[in-house]
């Protein structure tokens, strides 16, 4: 367990400020943003974030198919002297876990990656972006300090969200899915559903990570 610096209730209170404002925002599970628990003895919050998908061509595109791009758990221990912990985690199990999109970021220069596979000392992927607290723990990040971006808020509840959803729920621009035959006997067929994204604004989609699943045919 971490160290106690900040009194218990002060943080208690500080996370229940935050999570009661998000829950009055009705624009919040417009967007996807689905609350899956909410524990105050920590505290924390675990959330999904959902993005739509048109499932074939009309009729059937009109429909739209919800997907959970990501699912994270927010730790706010000692908050808000520290930043809160971000894990991406299984929205089944809840059980720490890759999410099955990236996390583009639109800069000057073009969409850049925030998404880290692996921190150098929880081993997991992370949102390499400040006001998260294993952005402020990384050794590459030792001269940007938690505190620097406090008043700004890049920690609080809302902006995390806001960040997760613009970087790997909102450019959520559809689906492709391919079928290869294996040279096997017997025959087998490997289906491969990718997750695409991209800008709204017309660009190329980019590279994201697959869902495979294998079938005998």
């Amino acid at each position: 367990m971490p160290p106690i610096l900040v009194d218990l209730e002060v943080t208690r209170q500080k996370f229940r400020s935050e999570l009661d404002a998000w829950k009055r925002e009705p624009e919040y599970s417009r967007r996807g943003w689905i609350l899956l628990r909410e524990d105050e003895t920590v505290p924390l919050v675990e959330l999904a974030f959902l993005a739509r998908t048109s499932v074939g061509a009309p009729p059937l595109g009109s429909a739209l198919l919800p997907i959970v791009t990501c699912a994270v758990r927010l730790t706010f221990e000692n908050y808000d002297l520290w930043p809160p912990s971000l894990t991406f985690i299984d929205a089944f199990s809840r059980e720490p876990s890759v999410p099955i999109v990236r996390a583009f970021l639109a800069t000057p220069d073009g969409p850049r990656d925030v998404l880290i596979n692996a921190h150098p000392i929880t081993k997991l992927p992370f949102l390499c972006l400040p006001g998260i607290r294993e952005y402020h723990t990384h050794p590459q990040h030792s001269g940007d300090d938690w505190l620097l971006h406090r008043v700004a808020k890049d920690g609080c509840l809302s902006t995390i969200c806001d960040r997760l959803w613009r970087t790997m729920a909102r450019n959520v621009v559809g689906l492709s899915v391919s079928v290869q035959t294996l040279p096997v006997v017997p025959l087998q067929a490997q289906l491969v559903v990718q997750v695409t994204q991209g800008e709204f604004e017309g660009r190329r989609p980019l590279p994201t990570e697959k869902i495979e699943g294998r079938g005998e045919k």
